[in-house]
């Protein structure tokens, strides 16, 4: 017995007394990663008006009136029809910039009733199937009519460039 308990000292005097402390013996260090660097290239956009910025704002109010249409059908979240109602006003607005007065003004008509699709839209955002029927007429009336009207061959009269 005598012989276990010596041995038993020796053997945790020997592990105790290395070259760390109890604490580092037991305690995993941390691994640290290197961040990779982040390499920002800065460009310079031109402020211009070009045929492709046009085209890609009435590509963006078609792309939202689309997505509006199917929140609308598939019962969507209402925070979802908001958005897209707000993205088609927003371009619409863009590419209002393009036209001289005359633009300005037959424009005008169409971006008052998205106005007005908004007002809607934030007024009863749980409609019933009846509401949502007439809503997704009106709604594809007017699409038809921005659609006829605004693309690049037809408002290139109204376009200043």
């Amino acid at each position: 017995m005598r012989k276990i308990f010596v041995l038993l000292v020796v053997v945790m005097c020997i592990g105790l007394c290395g070259c760390h402390s109890l604490r580092k013996k037991f305690i995993r260090e941390k691994k640290y990663h290197k961040e990779a660097p982040v390499y920002v290239d800065f460009k310079e956009y031109s402020n211009e008006l070009s045929p492709q910025a046009y085209s890609d704002y009435y590509l963006f109010v078609k792309g939202w009136i689309d997505e509006l249409g199917s929140a609308l059908r598939k019962g969507m979240s209402f925070k979802r029809q908001k958005r897209a109602i707000n993205e088609i006003i927003m371009n619409m607005e863009q590419m209002m910039a393009f036209y001289n007065q005359e633009g300005k003004n037959t424009m005008f008509p169409l971006y008052e009733d998205f106005l007005a699709v908004r007002e809607d839209i934030q007024r009863s955002p749980n409609m019933s199937g009846i509401q949502k029927g007439s809503f997704l007429r009106r709604l594809e009336h007017y699409k038809r009519e921005f659609e006829s009207g605004f693309n690049y061959k037809d408002a290139q009269v109204w376009i200043e460039m």
